[in-house]
């Protein structure tokens, strides 16, 4: 492996030639969980519900009608 391969790579995967290429272990007990199951496990959800509305109620009382609002498009 040569010195561009290794940082792309990362040095550890010397540590892993004798399974890197092995096929994926299949149970033969339990059967795998449908994609979108598995999607749903990642999905993003609303830890504090309700937060954005009360954040939006908070807003409504403090900033005056001659005040800008500007929005943020980016991630926080």
């Amino acid at each position: 492996m040569n010195e561009k391969e290794q940082k792309r790579t990362g040095p550890d995967i010397g540590k892993y030639q004798d399974i890197i290429n092995l096929p994926h272990p299949v149970s033969k007990k339990h059967p795998q969980m449908p994609l979108k199951d598995r999607a749903a496990q990642f999905a993003p959800f609303a830890a504090l519900s309700g937060h954005g509305e009360v954040i939006q109620q908070t807003e409504r009382r403090h900033v005056g009608d001659d005040m800008e609002r500007v929005e943020y498009e980016g991630e926080i």
